[in-house]
């Protein structure tokens, strides 16, 4: 039941999204819940391949890494969160895109100890196009035995402007 709550949430939070002011970027209507991310805990590491992108749909060259004694839970999702009025706001998009990509889940593969992942994740499948500004790509990782708990991963990256 723990296991499903963590990522009902999430999703629940995704359809109730707002219109942002500023960069008409959709924005769900409250900051995120974990303003203070990282890109390693729990022997976990998140990293990407670039620090900017030009704006647009980029794709993203992450490294996942288990530096752990423990075995966690993955999947191909990542959100994206942008800095607005210092405060991180998870962009908002539509659920359909769990329809069209199945495979597209928050959940479904391992990640062993001592073991390096590399995953490509396109903005275009999400169907979102990044306007210049600060955001950071979010992961989240699942430890699937008691006691069950969420590692929720970040890393920074700017947009700019592509002319």
């Amino acid at each position: 039941m723990v296991k499903i709550k963590w990522f009902i949430i999430p999703a629940l939070l995704m359809m109730l999204s707002a219109c942002s002011k500023g960069n008409d970027m959709q924005t769900l209507s409250a900051p995120s819940p974990e303003q203070e991310l990282g890109a390693s805990r729990s022997g976990l590491t998140l990293s990407i391949s670039a620090q900017q992108y030009k704006e647009g749909m980029p794709i993203f060259h992450t490294t996942l890494r288990n530096d752990s004694q423990i075995s966690y839970e993955y999947g191909e999702y990542y959100h994206i969160e942008i800095l607005k009025n210092n405060e991180w706001y998870t962009l908002a998009h539509s659920d359909f895109v769990f329809y069209e990509n199945p495979q597209f889940t928050n959940l479904g593969r391992l990640i062993a100890p001592a073991k390096v992942i590399h995953q490509l994740f396109s903005v275009e499948i999400i169907g979102v196009t990044l306007m210049p500004g600060e955001y950071r790509l979010v992961k989240m990782f699942l430890k699937p035995v008691a006691p069950y708990y969420v590692v929720t991963l970040a890393v920074p990256f700017t947009v700019i402007s592509a002319v």
